[in-house]
């Protein structure tokens, strides 16, 4: 009888336990952590690219990856070792880091930078130099009047000059760059939302990067980014003509926007 009485106790005590921490975190998780403030300027801007359409905003922004990198979990034949060899696997592996840029129907040439070449970090001059040898002439490419182009407040992001090198080397159908308000991106932008883990996936589906594939492996996977891909991403972030502009508000019982 006692082993019994203390395990109901023990069992109880848990219960208990658990419910405390459950209705903590739900508590926590009904804060709302967007403003209304903050849902009035992402809807404010997602009028405006609807309006414009989407094979006219160009989304461009920075990421990575590392030699070593491969796929956490994989499937392998009977017989085959169930591990991959790898030279780098620490968070100090050198880091390749991409700029990438695309339309609401098209990737556009990424640059990647390895370790070496970009120092402590990519920086405005490197953008820039992106735009001077790929992005304004693949822009221009696109035969599409007029162009917004859209990025985050990074600090490498200067709409000024930006806009200038793009009419410097060719691009005229290039007429504004657009800042996204702060801490937006997720919700906003195509690029940071989904398209590169879309792209993180394509990289690894061959295996682990090394020196010598990691380059290729990078571009190949942005390249091999389809329309669908990229429309489905747009639409996933409001840009679309005739959505909601406050589709995704995270408290819309308190916020109470009007379309």
């Amino acid at each position: 009888m006692r082993v019994s009485t203390q395990t109901h106790e023990t069992v109880a005590h848990c219960t208990w336990l658990l419910c405390t921490l459950t209705q903590h975190c739900s508590s926590c998780l009904c804060i709302p952590s967007v403003s209304v403030e903050m849902c009035d300027q992402i809807a404010q801007m997602r009028r405006k690219l609807q309006r414009i359409g989407t094979n006219h905003i160009l989304f461009l922004d920075e990421t990575h990856k590392r030699e070593g990198d491969t796929e956490n979990y994989t499937i392998v034949l009977e017989g085959e070792p169930p591990y991959l060899l790898s030279d780098n696997t620490s968070a100090y592996a050198p880091r390749y880091d991409m700029i990438a840029c695309c339309s609401g129907a098209t990737t556009l040439p990424p640059i990647i930078y390895s370790s070496d070449e970009r120092g402590r970090g990519v920086t405005a001059e490197m953008l820039l130099a992106y735009v001077r040898r790929l992005l304004a002439q693949a822009a221009g490419a696109l035969d599409m009047y007029p162009l917004v182009l859209v990025v985050d407040r990074a600090s490498i992001h200067h709409p000024e000059r930006l806009l200038q090198e793009f009419h410097d080397w060719g691009c005229q159908d290039l007429v504004e760059v657009q800042l996204m308000p702060s801490a937006a991106a997720k919700r906003l932008s195509p690029l940071d939302n989904a398209l590169f883990n879309l792209w993180r996936y394509k990289v690894l589906e061959k295996g682990s990067l090394t020196r010598s594939n990691i380059r290729r492996r990078m571009s190949d996977a942005w390249n091999r980014l389809s329309r669908a891909d990229i429309q489905r991403q747009y639409r996933h972030c409001g840009l679309m003509r005739h959505q909601d502009p406050y589709f995704d508000c995270p408290n819309p019982s308190v916020h109470r926007h009007t379309s």
